[in-house]
């Protein structure tokens, strides 16, 4: 028996496991196979190729499992018990859209939740539905008020400095002028839901003592899949809602909410569409085309050195042995497929290497083929900027979104890369 099939074997032994956050008998970074290409995402752990759809809901398993174990980590199930109370509601626009300040609940004794904005139009209905987190305050919110979100939102802002959240925005923004930031979304026809990410987990070391994570003792999630199961109690909330279509459930963040929005759209099959914008290291372009060596900017080294704590601790040991990685960006889009994914960037982010995204991109593009299903539904856009989400990002998005999701003609392509990059050179999967 050859190494690499050892290893195969192995782990192909590891991918049954319970829901809770035990480590499963995977491989050790330092026993890892050598892998230069791409690893395929139709390549099953035991070396049969997928070629039936039952093989892939199989192979789907899989990667998650990998992916949990060495970046992820593994989060509880759902609570099943989520609900929401209204705390405001009043019309915004002149009238022409309608906001609702929402409280979420769930999890032991309902005792979890946060906040969460809801801007839909005033009439018609139910809606294409955006599902937005922010790094602003939760419109509506504010420190004086009765909302239980603002008052952790009170103790995540009087921290040591040594756990101060990365975005510290005090200010709650006025539901009205959110409105307006949301109009041309409005006046086309969706519904948008948004909310500060902070609520689902500081942005620092210390987020397992707050939020929902002291009610989930021995899980060993990052703070991103945290974040992203989230997002999924609002997928819970809003899929019960007569306003959200739910069957065209949009999820859009840019930058580490761009991240966010990647891995929520690739566990949680109810999200219709998955929009990461400028999402930059562990984003959607490939660890093995960033960083050192590798096209630069934010690579593996960068991202579990500046921010480990979005993930589990292994995979920071890929430093230095990045050929060991045993996936990469590209399954993340094959976990979303056949459903459309689209990657929104600039042409000038200072955090993005195109040429990674390009190769994400393309490597993903063969299992929508395979689930007969046109690979332009896996899509990207460039706008000239830097790391921004502009308004021309958001046309973007529903550009493709009205195309993919409303069936709607649309006379633009989303498979354009900045010229410089489009060369063929690539690793291919294997």
């Amino acid at each position: 028996m050859t190494f690499l099939r050892a290893i195969l074997l192995l782990l192909a032994g590891a991918v049954i496991f319970t829901t809770n956050a035990a480590p499963a008998a995977f491989p050790e970074v330092k026993d890892l196979p050598v892998q230069t290409n791409l690893p395929d995402v139709m390549i099953m752990l035991d070396g049969t190729k997928v070629t039936t759809p039952a093989q892939w809901r199989a192979r789907r398993e899989e990667l998650k499992a990998i992916l949990e174990h060495y970046e992820l980590g593994h989060a509880p199930p759902p609570p099943g018990n989520v609900s929401g109370t209204e705390i405001q509601s009043r019309p915004v626009l002149d009238g022409a859209a309608k906001f609702q300040l929402v409280h979420l609940k769930f999890g032991p004794d309902e005792k979890l939740g946060f906040d969460v904005a809801i801007f839909t139009p005033a009439k018609g209905g139910p809606f294409p539905t955006i599902i937005n987190p922010s790094f602003s305050m939760t419109p509506g919110v504010n420190f004086t008020n009765n909302s239980i979100a603002a008052k952790n939102e009170i103790a995540a802002t009087t921290t040591t400095n040594s756990a101060r959240p990365r975005f510290n925005f005090s200010a709650p923004m006025d539901p009205e002028k959110a409105a307006r930031g949301f109009t041309n979304q409005l006046n086309r026809g969706y519904a948008i839901v948004t909310y500060r990410y902070t609520q689902c987990g500081e942005d620092n070391p210390n987020f397992r003592t707050n939020s929902f994570y002291p009610a989930y003792p021995g899980y060993d999630w990052g703070v991103l899949l945290g974040w992203a199961w989230g997002l999924s109690r609002v997928v819970d909330y809003v899929e019960t809602q007569p306003f959200a279509d739910k069957n065209k459930l949009i999820a859009l963040g840019h930058s580490r909410l761009g991240k966010l929005t990647m891995v929520a759209t690739a566990f949680d099959e109810r999200i219709s569409l998955g929009a990461p914008a400028g999402s930059s290291g562990a984003g959607t372009g490939a660890y093995r085309f960033c960083g050192p060596g590798r096209g630069g900017k934010e690579g593996i080294e960068d991202m579990t050195r500046k921010f480990g704590y979005y993930f589990v601790p292994r995979l920071a040991e890929f430093t230095g042995q990045m050929e060991k990685l045993p996936f990469d960006a590209h399954w993340f889009i094959a976990l979303t497929a056949p459903r459309p994914w689209i990657s929104i960037e600039g042409t000038d982010d200072q955090n993005c290497v195109p040429n990674a995204v390009k190769q994400t991109v393309l490597a993903a593009k063969p299992v929508y083929e395979f689930l007969g299903m046109s690979a332009d539904r896996a899509g990207v856009n460039y706008e000239t900027h830097r790391h921004a989400l502009t308004a021309d990002d958001w046309k973007a998005a529903l550009d493709f979104a009205d195309k993919n999701l409303l069936g709607m003609k649309v006379e633009r392509s989303f498979d354009q890369f900045p010229p410089e990059q489009s060369s063929t050179n690539s690793i291919a999967p294997k």
